[in-house]
């Protein structure tokens, strides 16, 4: 089993993960990850990830999780520059370093973050990839979540109606979508979110459901708005230092790369944080919040912007000698495909 202890030093958060299958003189990477300790990422994810070197590299290889030792978005230079052996990044924090994800982040791909996740990594390998945007690191998986919601401090009876509001936006394409709708973006990483809701500087923020315990939302955003498909489906990144990974033996990349990263690991990720939505959604309701489901007249209203979105976006990503149209035709195709595969 996988014990986590909470560490708190100099004002910097760490969550230490080791586990019993790690040899005593494993070598220990460090992750450096972001967001609270309560959230998906940190309590679940990174733990399995854990769980999954260690088992594939037979006790050989394990890691350690720190939090927020730099902000979220100055992660990916963070580990380039050394400070850290695995991050997580979003890619919407650094929109104009990172252009190609920005397809796979364009609404009203229905699905759940598993299959996005899973079809993501596919496209990746087919397509993105070759773009060269992350090819000073070792990429280990491309995931995504869920599609992302509006989460209000006040009810709204229709979409029209953030016209105006201040809304955090996360930037890349869920900034576009909040603009296209008439709202003032205010860009602040997740961390932040609560800070700035409950000082009143924004009326609503846009992320996926388990943003609600990840970041407490019930308590400052009360208010959830549900559209099909989701305002944008965030796009993440899971590096490696390029140094940590030619530092590896041979036969530990082999592992690695057979049994934990790409696919494996990007669909694990999604799983569980479809798992953490779940659970988000369900306390909602449990606390007596609202689910306030877009009508037939909120997806028309949105539904020019995400063509306008769509066809910025794919003329973006051909600019960096993408075959776009084919790879969101693929991202769709792949995303119905996995869905198919695990509906019960």
């Amino acid at each position: 089993m996988t014990l986590i202890k909470t560490l708190a030093a100099a004002g910097i958060a760490a969550q230490v993960a080791t586990s019993a299958v790690a040899q005593e003189d494993a070598r220990v990477l460090t992750i450096a990850s972001w967001a609270g300790p309560n959230h998906s990422v940190n309590a679940d994810m990174w733990p399995a990830f854990i769980d999954m070197i260690e088992e594939a590299t037979d006790g050989a290889l394990t890691a350690e999780v720190k939090l927020n030792l730099v902000p979220p978005p100055a992660m990916a230079d963070f580990v380039l520059d050394g400070g850290a052996d695995i991050t997580f990044i979003f890619h919407g924090y650094n929109a104009g370093r990172f252009v190609v994800p920005q397809l796979v982040e364009l609404p009203g791909v229905e699905g759940n973050a598993e299959a996005a996740s899973a079809a993501y990594w596919r496209v990746w390998e087919e397509h993105l990839e070759a773009a060269g945007e992350q090819e000073e690191f070792k990429t280990i998986a491309m995931f995504q979540h869920s599609p992302a919601q509006l989460h209000l401090a006040d009810p709204i009876d229709a979409l029209a109606e953030i016209d105006g509001m201040k809304i955090r936006a996360p930037g890349g394409v869920g900034s576009m979508a909040i603009e296209g709708l008439g709202g003032v973006g205010i860009q602040v990483p997740a961390t932040k979110v609560y800070e700035t809701l409950s000082a009143g500087a924004a009326d609503a923020v846009s992320m996926n459901p388990d943003g609600r315990i990840g970041y407490n939302l019930d308590e400052v955003a009360p208010v959830m708005f549900e559209m099909p498909g989701g305002l944008y489906r965030g796009s993440f990144a899971a590096l490696m230092s390029r140094d940590t990974w030619e530092s590896l033996d041979p036969d530990i990349q082999t592992a690695l790369d057979e049994e934990v990263f790409g696919e494996p690991m990007s669909r694990m990720f999604g799983r569980m944080w479809d798992a953490s939505d779940t659970v988000a959604i369900e306390r909602t309701r449990a606390a007596g919040n609202p689910i306030v489901q877009a009508t037939e007249a909120d997806i028309d209203h949105f539904a020019p912007i995400v063509e306008d979105i769509t066809q910025r976006v794919l003329e973006d990503v051909a600019a960096r000698g993408v075959d776009a149209q084919a790879a969101k035709a693929m991202f769709d195709a792949e995303v119905a495909e996995v869905m198919a595969e695990i509906a019960p």
